[in-house]
């Protein structure tokens, strides 16, 4: 049988990618690719395994973005959506976008929590504290199983 060719390679790679995509086995892109192409079944499992290898390479290549041009892209299109909802006059959509657009610049302010005792006060209680209260706790469920219990 002649080598296929490097589009043909290609091609074929094309064809599987979706399926390694969807973290499909070998077994079941075998089962595929023999029902489903022309190729499929004139094709060994180790050169299956060499288009699988090239389709990860690929994902791995998908993978890799360049974040100052992912951060303008985002920004232009909250941008063009704030206009457009504007311009329509829909209002809630338009806070919506504005209110991503400020986090995504970072200019919204961030929620803080802090834990406090009654009416704001500090918190006072122990480790010590607690394990008496949870252990106490205990004790009177217990109790009360106790007297539920028919003897």
């Amino acid at each position: 049988m002649a080598r296929s060719t490097k589009a043909e390679i290609e091609r074929r790679v094309g064809e599987i990618f979706p399926l390694v995509c969807d973290c499909m086995t070998l077994r079941e892109i075998r089962a595929y690719v023999a029902a489903k192409t022309d190729w499929g079944r004139s094709v060994s499992d180790s050169q299956l395994k060499r288009y699988l290898a090239a389709a990860r390479k690929l994902m791995s290549a998908a993978a890799l973005f360049d974040r100052e041009q992912e951060f303008g892209a985002a920004r232009r299109r909250l941008e063009r959506i704030i206009a457009r909802t504007a311009a329509k006059g829909d209002l809630r959509t338009m806070l919506t976008a504005n209110r991503q657009l400020s986090e995504l610049l970072g200019l919204a302010s961030s929620a803080r929590l802090e834990l406090s005792g009654p009416d704001g006060a500090p918190l006072t209680a122990t480790v010590t504290d607690i394990r008496s209260q949870f252990e106490a706790a205990i004790e009177a469920k217990a109790a009360r199983l106790a007297l539920q219990e028919p003897s």
